[in-house]
């Protein structure tokens, strides 16, 4: 099994666990940002912060590359 093959099973082993734990959690929750409070489905609020951390991490690993390529 190749690096490539690997990668798309854990990846999609990830994305399993997380819908089955998004299914278990789906009553609402009360949200504190700054000063602001609002009730939010937990579902809702565990995607958001799935993708958030998803995007960050896609962004920082195209910069390293660009860098490495840069380098003379």
């Amino acid at each position: 099994m190749n690096s490539r093959n690997l990668k798309k099973g854990i990846n999609i082993s990830m994305l399993i666990l997380l819908l089955v734990f998004v299914l278990q959690n789906l009553e609402a929750t009360k949200v504190k940002f700054l000063f602001f409070g609002f009730e939010l489905p937990l579902i809702v609020l565990i995607f958001i912060v799935f993708f958030m951390g998803y995007f960050t991490a896609v962004s920082f690993r195209k910069e390293k590359k660009e860098e490495s390529q840069k380098l003379p």
